[in-house]
Formats: C-alpha cells, sequence, structure tokens
C-alpha cells in the first residue's frame, strides 16, 4: 500500500475559491489522499496552514494584497469589470512574475515541510507559471524528488501570447524538459504537442476534467407546459459571449411568436448585452455553489455551450461534464472540430453548431425544439456518465505516480 507516501500539490487555485481550476485542483487533494498523504501549497488571503484529514493538510500563503483588490466580482458593473479585467493586464506585462511573493513564500515552506518529512513526489500546476517555478526549483534543490506538471492549458504555443510572454514561457518549458519526470494535462491534443516540445520527459498521461458529485437525478416527469427553458452557467469573456445565439433565437421568435422560452443566466459578469426585444425572456443570477448550480442544471431543458473555432484545439470548457452529469442535453456553439464536439457526438447528448453560424444554429434550434414538443431530447447514458466522474480521471493520476516512484 502506498498510505506512507507523500505529495505536495503546489497550485494558486485551491478552495475556498471557485472554478473550474479549483475543481480540477481540490479533486486533485481529495482523492489523491485516499492513497497518499497530500500537502497542498497554495495561495490565501492569509497566511496559514490547515488539517482537513489525517492524510489532506492545506498551506496557504499570500502574495501582493493589490492582486486581491483586482479580482473580479459577480456583483461588478460592466465598467467595473472592464477596468479590473484591464489593469490585470497591465500589471502582467509590467510585472514578470505578478505572484513573486507568493513563489518566494511557497518555496520556503515546502523546503521547509520537506526537510522535516520529505515528500516522495511533487506536482505543480499551470497556469500560472509561479506554480512549475517554485518545483522547478524545488527540483533544483531536491532532484531525486520526481515531479508532474499538470497543464490545464498550453503554454509557450497558446497563439493569443505577445512575444515576452512567449519567450518567458519557453524558457520556462526548457527546463520542465529538463527536470520534469511526468506531464498530465486535459486533452489530448494538448498532450500531443506537449509530448513534441518536452521529449526528455518519461510519463504523460490525460487527465480530463469532470463533475465532482454524487447527485443522482431521476428521469424527468412529462412536462406539463411548454416553456423551453435554456441554461447558461458560468461567465463570459472575450468573444464567448451570447450575442450570436441571442440573435439567433430573437430572429427565430420573429418568425414563429408561439415559440415560448426563458434563458437562465448563472453567474455570469455584466459584460455582455440583452437584446430589447428579449428583456422579458431572459433571467440573471447570481453564481452558486456547486452542488446547487448542479441542481439548477438538471431543472433547465437544455443547457448552452458556447466556443467560438480558434487554431486553439483540446479546449473541452469544463462546464460540459458538470452539464452532462446533471442528465439534460447541450446546445453547444463552439468549434466543431475541437474536443467538445467529439464528447458530445460520443456520447449523443448534444446538439452542435458552429459558434457563428447563423443558418446552422437555427436548422439545430429547429431540432432542439422539435425534439422538447417530443419529449426526445438527448440525453448521455448513464454508464456514459459514470466515466466522467472525476474520481476516474484522479485514477489515472494514482496509477501514473505508482509507476514514477516505483521507477
Amino acid at each position: 500500500m502506498s498510505v506512507n507516501k507523500r505529495i505536495a500539490l503546489i497550485t494558486t487555485w485551491y478552495p475556498p475559491i471557485t472554478g473550474v481550476a479549483v475543481g480540477r485542483m481540490n479533486s486533485f487533494a481529495n482523492y489523491l489522499s485516499e492513497d497518499f498523504e497530500v500537502e497542498v501549497f497554495c495561495l490565501g488571503n492569509t497566511e496559514e496552514s490547515i488539517t482537513k484529514s489525517e492524510k489532506l493538510s492545506i498551506h496557504y500563503l499570500r502574495t501582493n494584497k493589490l492582486y486581491q483588490h483586482l479580482k473580479s466580482n459577480q456583483r461588478d458593473s460592466k465598467i467595473i469589470h472592464n477596468c479590473k479585467t484591464l489593469f490585470r493586464i497591465l500589471l502582467s506585462k509590467v510585472i514578470n512574475n505578478p505572484l513573486k511573493n507568493w513563489e518566494i513564500a511557497t518555496l520556503s515552506k515546502l523546503q521547509s515541510v520537506h526537510e522535516k518529512k520529505s515528500f516522495d513526489l511533487i506536482i505543480s500546476s499551470f497556469s500560472p507559471e509561479e506554480a512549475h517555478l517554485v518545483a522547478i526549483n524545488f527540483k533544483k534543490l531536491f532532484p531525486s524528488v520526481p515531479w508532474i506538471v499538470d497543464m490545464r492549458d498550453e503554454m509557450a504555443t497558446n497563439p493569443y501570447l505577445d512575444l515576452r510572454t512567449k519567450n518567458r514561457l519557453l524558457n520556462i518549458e526548457k527546463e520542465i524538459n529538463e527536470y520534469a519526470n511526468g506531464l498530465t494535462t486535459v486533452s489530448e491534443p494538448i498532450l500531443l504537442d506537449f509530448q513534441k516540445s518536452m521529449p526528455k520527459i518519461s510519463f504523460f498521461e490525460e487527465i480530463r476534467n469532470g463533475f465532482d458529485h454524487s447527485l443522482i437525478f431521476e428521469q424527468d416527469e412529462k412536462k406539463k407546459n411548454n416553456v423551453l427553458k435554456f441554461g447558461y452557467f458560468g461567465s463570459f469573456y472575450g468573444l464567448r459571449k451570447p450575442d450570436i445565439f441571442f440573435l439567433t433565437v430573437e430572429n427565430f421568435q420573429n418568425d414563429n411568436p408561439e415559440f415560448i422560452f426563458e434563458i437562465h443566466i448563472y453567474g455570469a459578469h455584466n459584460n455582455y448585452e440583452i437584446p430589447y426585444s428579449l428583456k422579458d425572456k431572459v433571467f440573471k443570477h447570481l453564481g452558486l455553489n456547486y452542488l446547487k448550480a448542479i441542481e439548477e442544471m438538471n431543472k433547465m431543458d437544455i443547457n448552452l455551450l458556447f466556443h467560438p473555432r480558434s487554431i486553439r484545439k483540446g479546449v473541452f470548457s469544463g462546464k460540459i461534464f458538470d452539464y452532462i452529469s446533471a442528465k439534460k442535453p447541450i446546445f453547444a456553439l463552439v468549434d466543431k472540430d475541437d474536443v467538445a464536439a467529439k464528447l458530445l457526438h460520443d456520447l449523443k447528448c448534444g446538439y452542435v453548431a458552429e459558434f457563428d453560424d447563423l443558418t446552422e444554429i437555427k436548422e439545430k434550434l429547429d431540432e432542439i425544439i422539435t425534439d422538447f414538443k417530443s419529449q426526445i431530447l438527448r440525453i448521455a447514458e448513464a454508464d456514459d456518465i459514470k466515466k466522467l466522474h472525476r474520481r476516474n480521471s484522479v485514477l489515472r493520476l494514482t496509477k501514473m505516480i505508482h509507476k514514477i516512484i516505483s521507477k
């Protein structure tokens, strides 16, 4: 048994903050601690250490207080949200390592804990790069301790980086290639890119995101009304906005006045516009805790996924797994050549249209309404849903750790 093996997890993303990255790290910590002793080194507002269980401890380390004030809040107005975003971008341009204070404090704490009771393996998760920088410097001090790098996104190959950032990340990637023993990432396309750029790393594994709850939803009773409820959960940013969907629905409603619907948006910032004709059809809600959000997803007739086409491939969007777990279909306006579209096709639980193809979106909307009226909207099979649980993803990581430690 591996109960005495010790793992350090280095990340800026950890509860009590929320988000897809937090969900990934939280599942790593929780499910790895079933087999190993796990200590998490993460970002916090205060410096403290917490023992969550016999085999899971959390160390919170602080950074510059300015970053705490620049965090986005759902209650921010559109102007405040945009200003915070702009200031964060500008600050990142001026400061190479905006989390330098956290990086220094985390390395010091990690080293101190290791010298008292050594770790058998460390894991660091990108982004941001400071988590990997902590691990690189730790490896230079303790080269015999194996290291797994977790990549939630591509690094230097991100096509939207400026040259300065790209070169900085390229230098970090070179050091990762020299020091890391294993690499995990969220999808096969990103994994294949890293295999090419980091040939010295011995172990690679696709560790997808997933859902992380045990809620059980029974088969829906026959609907007693004809109101089609769309749900969207999460934020809007960049080109990922509901504008094209709103336009399609608006046009469809003009041609089909008998079409009765509601659009419920949970947790989005006020950085999008609702057409006047849809004002009484769109309902904005504050964000919910994870389990409550899943329950609300199940109350919708169909949930919305937006992801515009990009030269970046391998982007699932974390909420896709939660949507599937809620046993409701997905209307996906996405890149049809990427992994999200393939997953929905394989599981037969969605209606997929190219993000900006108005004709195709309208055709799929027609199809959805027909299936809704016939009560045959597509949902995934129970066995396929179970496979997407984060516990199963982390099991792949557990097996990888055993291989690396025993090598």
